[in-house]
């Protein structure tokens, strides 16, 4: 697999991670809500349409408690065609589905994350500041610096953790990345009962100097990631030795990926000679990713040995 950026589509409260402390974002939550006299103040994260509150104060029952999840069209259109500066003046929802339908006047300040990305918007419904929102309103933007500052750090965190199993070279896991997903890949798998192979495939090319060598790996990186789906395991484990962990219903499909990997390496017209080798294993073997790996190593020795089975490109 290649490994992709920092994952934005996951709802902040169902992570859990140390750079994110929702008491302190509810303390500010807290703070605006008293300080700009509002019925409710709220912190919404969007993703993909919907909005989820991450955490509000309100006077009464408004039933916007973190966790609730709606849909605004007309709060979603102006979030994401917002500039980047200054807040957000919207007057009554028209959407009478919208939990911020029963709000006359709403104020919002758009929140992002450290790529620039729209993390979701910070809302104060019914302020009895209106007349004077605008000279309040740094209170309301150092509320954002704080807590674009928890969001940035969860972000540079997930790149750190994301880096640490990734091969710098073709973007796919790492040989620490392949032992920390494949055996859970293959517990899971065992469980529904999948049959599993291993493929590994070696880059046995003279090249001539460093930088032919390295557009020759990632190229074969490409055709291997297009390939594979996203349940199967793959990465580069060595300088020239990439591994797949698929999941497979017989010994034939394991026949049937290889084959295809074969013909568009072809298709692609990467100018070396490859060594494959295989094996396969039915879920009651239990075998563990090593020995696994191990058998499919032997059977790469053994075509590299034979000629006839290298694959001249």
């Amino acid at each position: 697999m290649l490994l992709q950026c920092t994952d934005q589509t996951l709802w902040l409260r169902e992570r859990d991670h140390p750079a994110i402390t929702l008491p302190r974002w509810q303390q500010q939550v807290d703070l605006l809500n008293e300080f700009y006299q509002a019925d409710a103040c709220m912190v919404l994260q969007y993703i993909e349409g919907d909005f989820q509150v991450v955490c509000s104060r309100q006077t009464t029952n408004l039933a916007l408690y973190a966790g609730t999840q709606f849909k605004d069209p007309q709060l979603s259109s102006a979030l994401l065609a917002h500039s980047g500066y200054g807040v957000l003046a919207l007057t009554q929802t028209q959407d009478p589905h919208s939990k911020l339908s029963q709000f006359e006047k709403i104020c919002a300040l758009p929140i992002y994350w450290a790529d620039g990305q729209v993390f979701g918007i910070i809302i104060v419904c019914n302020s009895k500041q209106a007349k004077h929102f605008n000279r309040l309103l740094p209170m309301l933007e150092n509320s954002k610096a704080l807590l674009q500052a928890e969001l940035k750090q969860l972000f540079l965190m997930q790149q750190i953790q994301m880096m640490s199993v990734q091969d710098e070279l073709t973007c796919m896991l790492n040989p620490y990345g392949f032992n920390l997903m494949a055996p859970r890949q293959l517990s899971l798998s065992r469980r529904f009962g999948s049959h599993a192979g291993i493929v590994l495939i070696e880059d046995i090319s003279d090249y001539t100097d460093k930088a032919a060598q390295s557009q020759g790996l990632r190229k074969l990186a490409r055709v291997i990631h297009h390939h594979m789906r996203d349940a199967d395991v793959s990465a580069r484990i060595e300088d020239r030795l990439f591994a797949i962990l698929a999941f497979v219903d017989n010994q034939v499909n394991l026949d049937s990926l290889t084959s295809r990997l074969k013909k568009q390496i072809a298709k692609e017209e990467i100018n070396a000679q490859m060594a494959i080798g295989c094996s396969f294993f039915t879920p009651n073997s239990h075998l563990a990713i090593e020995p696994m790996l191990e058998a499919a190593r032997q059977n790469l020795i053994t075509n590299k040995a034979d000629i006839p089975n290298r694959i001249n490109i």
